[in-house]
């Protein structure tokens, strides 16, 4: 059964929700899991789309208070207000302090090894915390099946709607599922991609949002996102600031392929073309991934 989704506020009504000026909220954008709006300059107010995203977002900030003194390589976001349930915000919402920048999807990059280096490093920090006292839970799928499932499901709506050539080919490598048994679990962001990456006006790193799927897991799903960007001078770097053996780069460029049929299948269902684009320039990464692809060890 598909649950229905949380009806969508004007900026007008999010206003009336923080007893805010109309003209203090515009639009932001809206994710597979929160709408955002931008109150002002320096703050944006995130609502969940879904029934029960409330509680996913109050941990989100728990982990974030966590993390803070933990994670300095790059600013995370500062959660100022959580509102309570309401009638306009069934599920409430909050406040954060913006990070600066602007998100690295479909920018173009003045220099991807350097930011695949810090990109590199930061998750290398990241997957080494000692999780004691994060609220982080085990989010492992052993079998991959239920990625693989999700994956085909995207790839078929991807292919109806004309968006995706070769869609065969893209099943065969879905369906060759990594051996993911003997994963041993870090914290990991979960959502590891371009669109969750601030850079600032010089290209650089300055922030990393967007941590509802952060968990315990695979960190080859942190390091899809540094595939799925498309860039192998990116991916170049990275690897050189996180050694990781063949296998983990093998599961991480599946996780990735995975990522990106679902980019091709959300921006079908969302009329988002930048993440078609994202998508299309991740299958074309991948493509030069598997023909150069680095020894498995």
């Amino acid at each position: 059964m598909n649950v229905p989704e949380l009806p969508s506020l004007t900026p007008a009504q999010v206003a009336a929700l923080l007893r805010a000026p109309p003209d203090a909220v515009s639009w932001l954008s809206a994710g597979s899991d929160h709408r955002a709006y931008a109150l002002g300059e320096d703050r944006v107010v995130r609502l969940p789309r879904w029934p029960g995203g409330g509680e996913a977002l109050r941990r989100e900030t728990r982990l974030l208070a966590w993390l803070a003194p933990r994670l300095p390589g790059a600013p995370l976001p500062e959660v100022l207000h959580l509102g309570d349930p309401a009638p306009l915000a069934p599920e409430g919402f909050s406040v954060a302090r913006r990070v600066t920048g602007v998100s690295a999807l479909g920018q173009p990059l003045s220099d991807p090894g350097a930011l695949g280096g810090a990109l590199g490093g930061w998750l290398a920090d990241l997957h080494a915390l000692n999780p004691q006292g994060s609220g982080l839970g085990v989010d492992l799928d052993p079998t991959g099946h239920d990625w693989r499932d999700a994956a085909l499901e995207d790839l078929r709506v991807a292919a109806d709607a004309g968006v995706l050539p070769e869609a065969g080919t893209w099943a065969a490598r879905v369906q060759n599922v990594p051996d993911l048994r003997e994963v041993e679990p870090v914290p990991i962001h979960g959502d590891f991609a371009a669109e969750h990456v601030h850079l600032d006006p010089a290209g650089c790193l300055s922030g990393v949002l967007d941590w509802a799927d952060a968990a315990l897991g695979d960190p080859a799903r942190d390091l899809a996102g540094l595939i799925h960007w498309g860039d192998p001078a990116v991916v170049q770097a990275a690897r050189s600031a996180y050694p990781a053996s063949g296998a983990v780069w093998e599961r991480a460029a599946w996780y990735a392929l995975c990522r990106a049929l679902g980019d091709l299948a959300f921006a079908v269902g969302e009329g988002q073309p930048a993440y078609l684009e994202a998508g299309r320039r991740a299958l074309t990464g991948l493509r030069g991934w598997w023909t150069n692809a680095p020894p498995r060890s």
